[in-house]
């Protein structure tokens, strides 16, 4: 297959690929979408994986980064072997953690291998992220997080927003300015609708809220309003686009490929393909490339730069990826 034209690096779009480099994790939260916690590729595999990513860049001359996550990606033995042989290959990585097995030496080498920042997922306060990651995470998740500062890495804070814990962003927002951190992100809990028995999901009227509420904060915290429909309650000029299938690709531990880990579509498997014939071959991710707007959104001035919102969203609430994000409020 001939590849695709190059381009100069200041040119290339970035692509991310977010590879779960194991299904093991030493939590068991309560939105998880994880619901096997035994895939675990050896050393050889994941050098593999390695080769087939920087492949699949040379043919579409997209500039890769790879996140490292899971599972929890320090249960890993050889999670510093891999993030070593990427830093060789000059490849860019972040790591997705719960943050609880960050040490002072894995901190040290996060920063000496030059991950390009760590996130640490935070569900609120003590009292709410433990209720969700289990007793005593919520201390070990900061002490990691702590750590990581004093290294001066680039630590960001995850907050996935649920029913229950919607009302921790602002004591959650006002903690991680008091730590130093720079960026506090946040995002709806995506649980396909017939699976979510606790029902955790976000109403549209709790998701309204949870955006005007991070507007707000940003004012005078880390909060950053970039993700899917925040645009809409910020003023910002910034719209977000769903890069599902585009310019992002899930790969889960057992070889499993999907547009995203939100979006939970298979599209193919390693090694069985490669990612090249993957992204070539598999008409789901050519629809997505096409970027198609929902009928509902043709009226809407932003349609052409949100194109429909969250598709892993509208997926999991309505059971129809091409539907609408049903949280808008148009």
């Amino acid at each position: 297959m001939a590849a695709a034209p190059r381009r100069s690096d200041m040119e290339k779009q970035l692509f991310t690929l977010q590879w779960h480099i194991t299904h093991r994790c030493n939590l068991r939260c309560a939105h998880c979408y994880q619901n096997d916690y035994s895939a675990f590729p050896d050393k050889d595999e994941l050098f593999a994986v390695i080769d087939d990513f920087e492949k699949l860049m040379e043919h579409t001359g997209f500039c890769g980064r790879m996140n490292i996550t899971g599972g929890e990606p320090m249960t890993h033995p050889a999670v510093f072997l891999l993030l070593e042989e990427l830093n060789r290959r000059s490849i860019p990585f972040a790591v997705l953690t719960n943050g609880t097995l960050i040490g002072k030496r894995e901190a040290r080498k996060l920063k000496e291998l030059g991950a390009e920042y760590v996130q640490v997922s935070l569900d609120g306060m003590k009292k709410a992220h433990d209720k969700i990651r289990g007793e005593g995470s919520f201390d070990a998740a900061v002490q990691g997080l702590c750590r990581l500062l004093r290294e001066d890495i680039d630590a960001t804070v995850s907050f996935t927003a649920q029913s229950g814990n919607i009302k921790e962003l602002p004591k959650l927002a006002r903690f991680c300015k008091d730590l130093g951190v720079k960026k506090l992100w946040y995002d709806r809990v995506v649980i396909p609708a017939p699976e979510d028995a606790e029902k955790l999901s976000l109403t549209k009227e709790q998701a309204q809220m949870l955006m005007k509420t991070g507007v707000r904060l940003a004012k005078n915290h880390p909060v950053w309003n970039q993700r899917a429909l925040q645009f809409r309650y910020s003023g910002d000029r910034f719209v977000y686009s769903c890069e599902a299938g585009k310019h992002l690709l899930a790969l889960l531990a057992d070889g499993t490929v999907m547009p995203c880990r939100r979006l939970p579509v298979t599209v193919g498997k390693l090694p069985e393909n490669s990612l090249t014939e993957i992204w070539e071959t598999s008409p789901l991710l050519k629809e997505l490339r096409e970027d198609q707007i929902p009928d509902d959104c043709s009226g809407c001035e932003n349609a052409p730069l949100c194109r429909g919102g969250a598709k892993c969203v509208a997926f999991a609430k309505t059971g129809e990826w091409r539907n609408r994000d049903p949280d808008c409020f148009l």
